[in-house]
């Protein structure tokens, strides 16, 4: 129950009628806030043996008819669950300011979680950080308290968020008032057949939610305006209709028509929803700001990486399709599940740390974080082009040598280009003794069926003749991986590896890292300050217990990381990390790709970073580290 709520039952809850003015001066809220909770108490009292009397001239009481159930309800009150840990609390305090929509004091808060105002105040901190992702923040008054400032938009969102996070007691605590969900999945499943709309399948439940918080905020007088939304709404016609539809069959539930805002919520809802690939009538409109955001990660990604996508037509159609529902999640701050992020990151690691880069430049030009689940889904289009590169990038130049001659030789070479074609680029084909005279300067690496005694500067890798199922699969491993990537340990030295390093604060323990590889490595005199501008673009604590801040841009002549596993976690962005791996990637062109591979493969691997919290050791993380390359390469 609502804190105002619980404490208007308690005044109503004896024999004399109270009124309106008697209440406003006791609760200490207005006129109007007096009336939204009298009807909030009396749609909760609704089957549970009170209601509330009206008497003209006298105002207001609680009258019990049914003691025992009456009863049972101020049990079930009484044994409310209480949030007690500090994400918790800040998450609860976040809804609870939303829903409130007025006024509350902090000694009413400390008296609702049975926490000092020393706790509620740390916790409240958490809060403002968690309304500020969706623009919104707490307005102070003196004698009076804290409520929400911020669009109504947001305060949907935020609530959506927060009921997803907080797990199942925050949702029953709020979701019982809600339009019941058969009611919703009704509306809402007619509502898009009617207009063929199609969305991401996963998305139903989420659309669902927002369907129900959509009534319920609308219900108390909280409604989404026009001046909310941007002047290019990047809205298409479809969703307008779609909107309409729905909107239409809501109104037996709002008891009056939807105004322009409320329609044009629930159009973006399914904008930013709507499957790309689905089928459609209309054009899919890709704009000026679309090609330029997709020309701007592609070129962020060379500074950082090298890699140039600027021919790959492929790639780019894919980022400019994905940017047209994405700009719309972004611009509103809305959500998308990602069912496959854990596997995307395992699998596509280097994919995924190319994405997270690609979307600084999305988090710099909306002003706002990337969450993890879109970062995993631009992961998929890199992979995909990563693969094709893969085809071409490594095509090798290759000398077979066959003791035989003439058709044996002639059918080997056919035999090995059927079986490895996509692998190869040039081959050459000749006898052990005509060896020496091959020119090895563009030639990667030799297959012989016969022992080779004369020394060439290649590897050289001793085959059969027929080459059967087990044979193949060695050969693609070898075609695949004849480039050295080197030792990734050199990238971690001992100097730079810091154990149970101090801070009680993201900036503290950065402060503290950037001077201690300050004082060991010459860096360039705005290190530290792109290192925190680079915190305020995006979140860095992309994997929990983990965060790996860096530069905007290479800055450094060498690529180093420093290594710090805190005394205690620290709140970063949106975990608690407790390993922090600073990376300074160098100036110079360089192949990352295997260092990234198996950076990332080391942080996501939870049990090996548990072993390092555990045991603070650089032999230990060596080990680690050498484990996860291993795992990178095979």
């Amino acid at each position: 129950m609502n804190p105002q709520v619980k404490r208007l039952l308690e005044e109503l809850y004896g024999e004399d009628f109270l009124k309106i003015s008697d209440l406003t001066a006791r609760l200490q809220v207005s006129e109007k806030t007096v009336r939204s909770l009298l009807k909030r108490l009396e749609e909760m009292m609704n089957g549970q043996g009170a209601l509330i009397e009206r008497k003209y001239g006298e105002g207001y009481r609680l009258a019990v008819t049914d003691q025992e159930l009456f009863g049972h309800f101020l049990e079930q009150q009484h044994r409310r669950y209480i949030p007690d840990t500090p994400e918790r609390r800040s998450q609860y305090l976040a809804a609870e300011l939303i829903l409130s929509g007025d006024y509350i004091k902090v000694e009413e808060l400390c008296s609702r979680y049975y926490v000092s105002r020393k706790t509620i105040s740390a916790d409240l901190k958490q809060a403002e950080r968690i309304l500020s992702m969706f623009n919104l923040g707490l307005e102070r008054k003196p004698r009076y308290g804290m409520k929400i400032s911020g669009g109504e938009f947001g305060c949907r969102q935020c609530l959506a968020f927060l009921l997803r996070r907080s797990g199942r007691h925050l949702y029953d605590d709020v979701s019982r008032e809600f339009l019941p969900e058969t009611e919703a999945v009704n509306v809402l499943a007619e509502g898009l057949n009617a207009g063929s709309y199609e969305i991401y399948d996963d998305e139903f439940s989420e659309l669902i939610l927002q369907l129900r918080i959509g009534v319920f905020r609308y219900s108390r007088g909280f409604e989404v305006t026009l001046e909310e939304f941007d002047s290019q709404d990047y809205l298409q016609e479809k969703d307008i209709r779609t909107a309409e539809k729905c909107a239409g069959m809501l109104e037996k539930f709002y008891k009056t028509a939807l105004p322009v805002g409320e329609i044009k919520y629930l159009a973006v809802q399914f904008s930013g929803k709507r499957g790309l690939y689905a089928a459609s009538d209309e054009n899919l409109v890709v704009d000026v700001e679309i090609n330029r955001l997709v020309n701007e990660m592609l070129d962020y990604i060379y500074k950082i990486f090298k890699l140039d996508f600027s021919r790959d037509f492929d790639l780019q159609t894919a980022l400019r399709k994905h940017m047209v529902s994405l700009r719309v999640r972004l611009k509103y701050h809305l959500t998308l599940k990602n069912s496959m992020l854990k596997e995307i990151r395992e699998i596509y690691s280097f994919s995924y740390g190319v994405a997270a880069q690609a979307a600084m430049v999305l988090s710099s030009h909306f002003r706002t974080m990337v969450p993890e689940a879109e970062i995993g889904y631009l992961a998929l289009c890199f992979a995909l082009a990563m693969e094709r590169r893969k085809k071409t990038r490594y095509q090798r130049n290759i000398v077979l040598v066959c003791a035989t001659g003439g058709g044996s030789a002639k059918l080997f070479e056919y035999r090995f280009q059927e079986c490895f074609g996509d692998y190869l680029n040039q081959v050459t084909v000749c006898s052990s003794m005509e060896l020496e005279k091959i020119d090895f300067r563009d030639i990667d690496c030799v297959f012989s069926t016969v022992p080779i005694a004369t020394r060439v500067p290649v590897p050289v890798y001793q085959i059969q003749y027929f080459l059967d199922t087990a044979h193949i699969s060695q050969v693609k491993n070898i075609l695949g991986d004849v480039r050295e990537d080197g030792d990734v340990t050199r990238y971690f030295p001992e100097d730079l590896f810091f154990a149970d390093l101090d801070g009680t604060s993201r900036k503290e323990v950065l402060e503290y890292l950037c001077t201690l590889v300050e004082q060991r490595r010459e860096l360039p005199a705005d290190f530290k300050e792109q290192v925190f501008k680079r915190e305020e673009m995006m979140q860095t604590d992309l994997i929990p217990m983990v965060a790996m801040p860096h530069p905007c841009l290479p800055m450094t002549e060498e690529t180093f990381v420093a290594v710090a596993v805190l005394k205690k976690p620290v709140y970063w962005h949106m975990n608690q990390v407790q390993v922090v791996f600073l990376l300074s990637i160098s100036k110079g062109k360089e192949d990352m790709e295997h260092f990234y591979k198996t950076a990332l493969g080391l942080m996501m691997n939870e049990e090996a970073i548990k072993r390092l919290i555990s045991e603070k050791s650089y032999s230990v993380f060596l080990e680690l580290l050498r484990e996860a390359e291993r795992q990178a390469g095979s």
